[in-house]
């Protein structure tokens, strides 16, 4: 079969591998000039810097993009990482002697004693959740299923909570709730909005000291594990390319598809920017789901079940992002490479301001990550890179992201220089990004910084669409966001295709 693949993402990649491992005929149409979306590096002037991914999951043996890229007879260096957390009054960073896995719990409970019964409680139902993941991923028996019913009954009690109602009803100072709960910012998500479960698997302990011992006593992997990929994360979409090409697949790259051709209800053509027409037996995109179906389809080939559930997309917000070059080692004052500084506790407040276009200026958090730290090759000699980002509305009220860039990196830079001093007296590269660049670069109207809002009662789009023989992937369908769950639906899609184009 002859398949087009709109979008060079980790999805639309790892689809492509497993169709050409069946020697289909697959086209890979990208409208920029490499393949990975924001897992690709931004360069300019001798620095390179990450656009998406910091922390990677799932790169260890048995994990699943490790073994997707085994599967191709690629093995990428790693190394373990983790990140830092700073509050206005508190900080937890990883103590320069390792004090045992349980260090946060102790230094939590040292700044809140009042709430040392539910810090205890947290860990409890924290190590409960840890277990029912493990046990998930080993081999089915009754014994196992039996051991993950037992570990839920300890927990049980919890299973209807929000995160808003678990941290509340364990903590009585709004800052430890927002040690726990904080990172949910980044999914521009409310803690009302989401299941308490969620909590534990975006706050791994593991995430916050490398040293933590992953395995158990039989050399098992227990806890979830965090990498940088030597040489920075693109060099995972650059091995899957590599195989694409080695082994009959294309890429047309700085193309873009401005329609989806579609007759009797059956996609059949994609029509490129250069005026061409490729015809295809299966057609899929990934990319902004609004822009996918309104703009390149069209709704009159929806059923209404699946423009209602276009039509009440939760997407994430977008980043304001700047990347520095500094001619001095920031690692002297910040000793963790990636640091998330929050500036407010009120989640619920900084999300509303996110989705009603209120940028908080810097005031509600960033974070600072140096991206030289895992790659020195991406700065010249006796430089360094640093990418200052923080969550941010798509558009500005009563202002535009043009006439206002300026001015909020400055802020930002001084916000910044709290933790890194002099920074501004060291920079000598800088190139402020904003919503209006990633909806150029992803070819979107919205730009969504990491696919849909994960909150409860989210239904996202389905991979099977209405349209025969057209399928769609990625961070904005039901896949969602994130590293591993795109590259999953690249898997589902595949078997899609396999069951429904190839009887």
């Amino acid at each position: 079969m002859k398949i087009i693949i709109i979008g060079a993402g980790i999805s639309s990649l790892t689809l492509a591998v497993q169709l050409v491992k069946d020697h289909h005929e697959v086209i890979v149409i990208d409208k920029n000039s490499r393949p990975g979306g924001v897992m690709a590096l931004y360069q300019e002037n001798g620095f390179s810097f990450e656009q998406g991914p910091l922390l990677i999951g799932d790169m260890n043996p048995e994990e699943a993009m490790y073994e997707l890229l085994k599967s191709i007879n690629v093995t990428l260096p790693t190394q373990r990482c983790d990140r830092g957390l700073v509050l206005k009054d508190y900080r937890f960073i990883k103590p320069d002697r390792f004090e045992g896995k349980n260090w946060r719990r102790e230094l939590a409970k040292k700044y809140f004693p009042q709430d040392a019964a539910g810090i205890d409680e947290y860990y409890r139902f924290y190590e409960a959740l840890m277990r029912i993941r493990f046990l998930s991923l080993q081999k089915p028996s009754l014994f196992n299923k039996l051991k993950t019913a037992l570990t839920f009954m300890s927990i049980r009690k919890y299973q209807h909570m929000s995160c808003d109602e678990f941290t509340k009803a364990l903590f009585s100072d709004p800052d430890l709730r927002a040690v726990y709960t904080g990172i949910l910012a980044d999914f521009c998500v409310d803690p009302k909005e989401i299941n308490c479960f969620s909590i534990p698997f975006v706050n791994a302990e593991t995430a916050f000291d490398d040293r933590i011992d992953i395995y158990d006593h039989k050399g098992r992997q227990y806890y979830p594990a965090f990498n940088y990929v030597t040489g920075g994360v693109q060099k995972i979409p650059e091995a899957l390319a590599e195989y694409i090409e080695k082994h009959g697949g294309t890429f047309l790259y700085n193309t873009t598809v401005t329609k989806i051709n579609i007759e009797n209800n059956t996609a059949k053509s994609v029509l490129l920017d250069n005026g061409k027409t490729i015809d295809a037996d299966v057609i899929v995109s990934s990319g902004g789901a609004h822009e996918v179906f309104y703009k390149l389809i069209g709704k009159e080939y929806l059923t209404d079940e699946y423009d209602h559930i276009l039509q009440n997309l939760h997407r994430m917000e977008a980043v304001f992002m700047l990347h520095l070059g500094v001619d001095y080692d920031p690692m002297q004052y910040q000793k963790q490479a990636l640091v998330y500084y929050y500036g407010t506790s009120d989640l619920e407040g900084a999300t509303y301001r996110l989705r009603n276009n209120i940028y908080h200026n810097g005031d509600d958090g960033f974070l600072i990550f140096i991206d030289s730290f895992h790659a020195p090759e991406f700065a010249p000699e006796g430089k360094h890179c640093i990418t200052i980002y923080t969550v941010a509305p798509n558009i500005i009220k009563d202002s535009t992201w043009e006439q206002k860039k300026e001015e909020y990196a400055e802020r930002l830079i001084s916000l910044a220089e709290k933790h890194l001093p002099e920074l501004h007296k060291h920079i000598v590269f800088k190139k402020v990004i904003t919503a209006d660049y990633y909806k150029e670069y992803t070819n979107t109207d919205f730009f969504s910084f990491g696919g849909l809002v994960p909150a409860d009662g989210q239904v996202n789009p389905p991979h099977k669409t209405p349209i025969k023989n057209f399928y769609f992937i990625g961070s904005q369908s039901e896949s969602n966001g994130g590293i591993t769950p795109t590259s999953s639906g690249g898997y589902k899609v595949y078997d899609l295709i396999k069951s429904t184009n190839l009887k």
